[in-house]
Formats: structure tokens, sequence, C-alpha cells
């Protein structure tokens, strides 16, 4: 696990506390000094204009527009004329350093690592914005005498796809993405680079593209004890959170913390599900919740080639109540004619409509469509049943073109909407027996986007994971909830009595880490499903999962068994307790103790969790996913 602290360190702790109280404090207090102040020695490099003091400060969280003493300058000229650092502003033992452009006047590629002191440095990011040049190559292969591990980083993604999409008559964001990077890579092997990964990055827009695989792979290479510097446990934001709770009247501050989080998880979101009788509605409404196409259970929705859906029904998410999909009956049947049909299934209860058709979008969608819109609720064309649509395009053409056959597709159903006087439409193809394929995940994203800021989230968490965008997304939400839960940890660490904070926290570790493990869809009835759907045997999915967490029930005694393993957390617990004896400034070391013990558990579970999730998916769609 990387902690300082074995089974013998632990156990000198013990004895030291029965016997000398201050010497235990004391080299807690250093495990805990040394243990934060872990150097950590970025060098970013690359040829004059690539973006490298850009990189920089994204990097540090600085908004592009800084141009104060902390700001890496940047502009269309070369700015780095020199080795400068630039320590992180809440973790200042981290430190990137902006090098000059390789190949420069002043640094010609030759010397280059002798003139920029490589040997202080835990690893290179060799970034380009085209293609990487003959000295980026000389650049890494000397790194890699040296035995230092480097990363290529293609920059200025957002301009490349902005510039494409205006040029490409029909423009593809992924296959775009993909001819980036193979080019890249192509390009490095020719260099004799070996194996070279590239992520593509915009320094202006992080949460896009690669950087977050960027720091997968940084934190899987790193040695344990730096990655815990790079780790950010805490984001400014956080820190002062924390200050403030320390300030805070705690009976008011747990009530305030319960409130909001009792609040964040019961947004209410629902979704209508509507079209002509059998366009696939109610098959759409198990698969976005993750039932079986074969469930005939009571949770799920009934399909069938007869008019199943007779009246508004509504089908609570299995793992997420508080989200609804309304399986609503075909418009333009008998009991429902097109005129009244927003009137009878009751819209105002809905945030936004999805639209479904087997084949061409009619007449009465359109009606329905414009009838939404004077509403001024949002609606989402979905032209179902594409995995049929193919395996009869496959059988009947002599040439089958996969991409081809979906443009045109796609382009008939657009222009239908045109002719039907539909502004700028969007349709997305789906299988609902296959949502990984075709545009299953393009349409989540177009919902992320469009949906108010909180109900985002909502969304985001209830949907299946057939993309690894959206188990990324998944987990960068669950992970901003994280500081409130440590907060209730350290408010509850003031109370003066032994223990009673270990007990919270164990109350709070297990409710969140069960949340996290059916968000993750690695529940027991999840992954089941997941085994049905894609044919892989259930023994074999979970056998790719490495935690305990994924593969046991989550309950108290595994929580402890977890956190025993963990010498950080045991010595932080016994730090904690043994503050609640110095005066004066006891409590809030104890809190601040707490707040540090637990939010860290909840991280390192979380990535457990995240990374399960991800070997899940690879094992049973990651051979057949779009994207």
């Amino acid at each position: 696990m990387g902690d300082p602290f074995g089974k013998e360190d632990i156990n000198t702790f013990k004895e030291l506390l029965q016997s000398n109280v201050p010497a235990a404090v004391a080299k807690i207090k250093a495990y805990l000094e040394e243990r934060d102040n872990i150097p950590l020695n970025i060098a970013i490099t690359g040829e004059g204009g690539s973006g490298k003091s850009t990189f920089v400060n994204a990097f540090r969280g600085l908004d592009k527009k800084d141009k104060s003493d902390a700001a890496a300058p940047t502009g269309c000229v070369e700015t780095t004329m020199e080795v400068k650092s630039y320590p992180h502003p809440n973790f200042p033992n981290v430190t990137l350093w902006d090098l000059p452009g390789i190949g420069t006047t002043n640094f010609p590629a030759a010397k280059y690592l002798e003139r920029v002191g490589f040997e202080r440095f835990d690893f290179f990011i060799i970034i380009s914005a085209d293609r990487f040049r003959e000295n980026d190559g000389k650049l890494a292969l000397e790194i890699q005498k040296m035995k230092k591990k480097f990363y290529f980083v293609r920059s200025k993604i957002d301009e490349n796809m902005r510039a494409e999409e205006q040029i490409q008559r029909e423009f593809n964001a992924e296959k775009t993405l993909s001819i980036i990077r193979e080019n890249c890579v192509d390009g490095l092997l020719k260099l004799k680079i070996e194996s070279p990964q590239v992520f593509l990055v915009s320094s202006f827009d992080l949460h896009l593209y690669d950087f977050h695989l960027l720091t997968k792979t940084l934190e899987r290479e790193l040695p344990a004890h730096k990655m815990r510097a790079m780790g950010d446990p805490f984001g400014k934001e956080d820190i002062n959170t924390f200050k403030e709770l320390l300030q805070s009247n705690v009976p008011a501050a747990v009530a305030k913390i319960k409130t909001y989080l009792e609040e964040r998880d019961n947004i209410q979101l629902n979704i209508a599900i509507t079209g002509e009788d059998g366009s696939g509605k109610s098959t759409f409404v198990n698969a976005f919740r993750g039932l079986h196409k074969k469930d005939k259970s009571d949770a799920a929705a009934p399909t069938g080639c007869v008019e199943t859906t007779m009246e508004v029904k509504s089908y609570p998410h299995p793992n997420f109540p508080n989200v609804t999909l309304w399986d609503l009956p075909g418009i333009g049947t008998t009991n429902f004619p097109a005129a009244k049909y927003l009137e009878q299934v009751g819209f105002e209860r809905f945030d936004f409509f999805i639209i479904i058709s087997a084949d061409r979008f009619r007449e009465n969608d359109v009606k329905l469509a414009l009838e939404i819109q004077k509403m001024k609720k949002k609606f989402y064309f979905v032209r179902s049943k594409i995995d049929q649509n193919m395996r009869d395009e496959e059988e009947t053409q002599s040439e089958f073109n996969a991409e081809k056959t979906l443009s045109i597709i796609r382009e008939n159903c657009v222009d239908g909407l045109l002719k039907h006087k539909i502004e700028s439409p969007q349709v997305f193809l789906v299988s609902s027996f296959d949502l990984h394929l075709y545009d299953f995940h393009l349409l989540t994203k177009t919902l992320e986007r469009e949906l108010p800021e909180h109900k985002r989230d909502t969304l985001l968490l209830a949907m299946p994971n057939v993309h690894f965008e959206i188990i990324c997304k998944k987990k960068e939400a669950l992970k901003a909830k994280i500081k409130y839960l440590a907060s209730l940890s350290a408010l509850t660490a003031a109370v003066p009595v032994p223990w009673i904070s270990f007990a919270v926290d164990i109350a709070i570790l297990v409710e969140a880490t069960n949340e996290y493990k059916h968000t993750f869809g690695l529940d027991s009835k999840s992954m089941e499903n997941l085994a049905l759907k894609s044919g892989v045997p259930l023994t074999d999915l979970r056998a790719v999962t490495t935690s305990k967490l994924s593969v046991n029930v989550i309950n108290k005694e595994l929580i402890m068994k977890l956190l025993v393993l963990s010498g950080f957390q045991v010595a932080s617990l016994v730090a904690e307790e043994v503050s609640r004896l110095i005066p004066l400034i006891g409590i809030p070391v104890t809190m601040t103790l707490s707040f540090t013990r637990t939010y860290k558990a909840l991280k390192d579970f979380l990535n457990m969790l995240a990374e399960d999730a991800e070997r899940v998916f690879i094992k049973a769609l990651g051979s057949n996913s779009s994207g």
C-alpha cells in the first residue's frame, strides 16, 4: 500500500502510547509532516510554441487569463527563456518546471538535458501542438537512457477539433480524435520510440479528451510515496470549507451539511419516453435502467409486438429512485389522439422528452415536438432498433460499410424532420439491446450539457456504464461529495467523547461506499444483468475485479478490515484520540486528523471501485464499445 507505517511501526505506537504519550505524539507528527512534504518535480518540455506554459497553468488550476506572478507567461512568441519553477498554489511541495523549447538557439537539442538539469525531475511531459518532431524523439530517447519516465501530450486539441468540424462534411468527433492519436503514435514509432503513449489534451478544457487518462497513467507508474504528493487530496475550495468548519457552530454546521446532502441526493428527475406505438419505447425504458431485455418482473416495463403501454406508467430507477422514466402510450392511438396527447399525459411533470421512432419520424412525432417546444421543454429524437437495420443492410448490400450506412440513416431522419419545420434537429441512433454501440453516449453528453446544472449529476449517476467517459464523470461527481462527508466526520470529532468519531466515520464510509458500488453497477443485481446482456459469464466479470469492496457485502466489518491494512489510517486514528488529551489545541487537531483520514479513505475506496468498473466494462463491452 506504500504506507510508511508497517505492522512493526504500529506495534511500536501501541507500546509508546502505553508508556510514553508525548513520544507517540511526536512520532505521529513527524510522520504526517514528512508525508505532507514529499517533493514532486514535473518537467514540462517540448518545442517552442507548443503550449507548455499554458499547460503548466492549467495543471495548477489557474485561469487562462491569469497574468499574476504565479502564472507562467504565455503568448504567440516564445515566452519561456529559462528553466522556471512554478509551485502548486495549494501544495508547494509539488512543482511544475516550465522548460525552454528544445531546439531553440539558447537550448540546442544536443545539450538540452544537461542545461535544464534533468536529474532534479521525477518525470517529463513532452508537449507538441501538431506532430512530434525529431527533437522530441531525441529527447525521449535521452530521457530513457537516464531511466526517467516521459509522457507525450498532443496539445491544443480543442483548436484542431473546431477546425476539423468546419471543413468536414460529416464530422465525427471520436473518429477525428482517433486519427490524430494514430498519426502521433505512427510518427513516434518512426522515430524509434517503443510503445509510445500519447494523450490528447486541451489546456483550456482539461475535463475533455485524455487528461484523465494521463493522470491515471501517472497514478499507476509513479512510486506510491510520490503519488501521494500528486494526489491533490484537497482543492482550494475544500481547504476553505475546512477552515470555516474550525470556526463554526458545530450543531448548526452538521445540520447544514446534512440538509445539503439530503437535498442533493433527492433531486427529482422525470424523463418522458414517447413516440408512436411499436417504436420500442418500453424496451428503451428498461435498457436505460439497466434491466435485461428478458426481465419480466414487476420492475420492468412490459414489451411485445402489440401495444403494451396502455396508460402513463412511471418506472423508478432501481438504484436511484429519484430518477423516474415515464413510459407514455403511443401518440396517435385511439385512447391518446395526437391533438390532446400532451394534456392527457400531464406534460408539466416532465423535465424533458425523448421521442422514439423505429423507422422514420412521422407527422404525429413532429406535432408533438412542436407542442413540447411551445411549452418550453426540451425534446430529443431517438431512432431505435438500429441493430436490426444494420443486420438487414449487411445482408442486402454487396459492399457493406457500417459508417456510411449509419450516416445515411441519420441524414434521412434529419431531412424528414427539416421538411416538417423542425429547426436543427438532433437525431441519435440507438439500439436498446446494445446501448454501448452507436449514439447513446452522444445522447448522454447532450443531455448533460443541456440540463440545468443541479439536475446533471442526478442524470449522470443513473446512467448505465456504456462508455469510459461516463465512468470517469461518475467518479468526478462522487468525488465532489467527499469534502462534505469528511466535514461531517470532522464536526463529530469536535464532540469530546472518545471513539465516537470513529463510530460515525465507519457509518459514513459504509453508506458512501455502497453508493459508489451501486453507481458503478458493481452490486449483485447490476452485475447479473450485465452478464445476461453481454453474454459474459458472471464469474468472468467478477474475476477481473481486484477490490474486496466489489465482491463482498459492504458493512462495518469489511470497512474496518480495510482501514486496519492502512498504516496511515491506524496512525491517524491513534493520533486523533491522543490529541483529545492536549489542552486548548486538542480539538482543532482532532478535527483536522478526522477530516483528513475520512477524506483519504473515501477517495481510496472511490478509486478502487472506479477502476474495477472500468475492468468490468472492458471485459463485458470493451471490444465492441463505440468510441
